[in-house]
């Protein structure tokens, strides 16, 4: 088998969370490693810690999240996509769900997202629910985009044009 390096999303302490190596098969090693984005589904308080997609390795220096006890929706989450899509691609789906999840935040600020309860922060902690995480992936199409469409949603979501990127995408809906 392989080594491979995650942190337990279980274990919080001195504000990390504990690092350690799983031994894991080939299989699961090729899919912890093809898949480099998590979620953030709460707020943490600081303007980095706002719900959204993150990179593993940047944001935790491991290459996976291991859950060693039971889910909380304060967690990070490993997002395992189906089908995989490389890692360009991925990036290019971070920069849209979180362009997206900002422009709602933005526009209708708090019906958006769910308030935290549990917390007595004076600002108010946002929660994004998973359905709503899968829902906004889903409207990425990705698949049916060529290198050319990849640039130019990127060139849309640069000039921070949260309209021409809705109609762009409009062109993929399904026939």
């Amino acid at each position: 088998g392989h080594e491979i390096k995650v942190i337990d999303a279980n274990n919080y302490q001195n504000n990390e969370y504990k690092k350690l190596y799983l031994h894991i098969n080939d299989k699961l090693k090729t899919k912890v490693e093809s898949n480099i984005l998590y979620i953030r589904t709460v707020d943490t308080g600081s303007y980095d810690g706002r719900v959204g997609l993150g990179f593993i390795t940047e944001d935790f220096k491991v290459n996976g999240i291991y859950v060693s006890g039971n889910t909380y929706r304060t967690h990070p989450i490993h997002i395992f996509l189906e089908p995989t899509i490389t890692q360009e691609d991925q990036k290019l789906l971070k920069y849209y769900f979180n362009f997206i999840l900002e422009t709602f935040r933005e526009k209708l600020d708090s019906e958006f997202l769910t308030t935290y309860k549990y917390s007595d922060a004076e600002y108010t902690r946002k929660y994004l629910g998973l359905t709503q995480v899968r829902s906004l992936i889903e409207t990425f199409p990705i698949i049916d985009m060529n290198s050319d469409d990849t640039v130019i949603l990127n060139n849309l979501m640069n000039s921070k044009n949260f309209d021409s990127v809705i109609l762009f995408l409009n062109k993929f809906k399904k026939k």
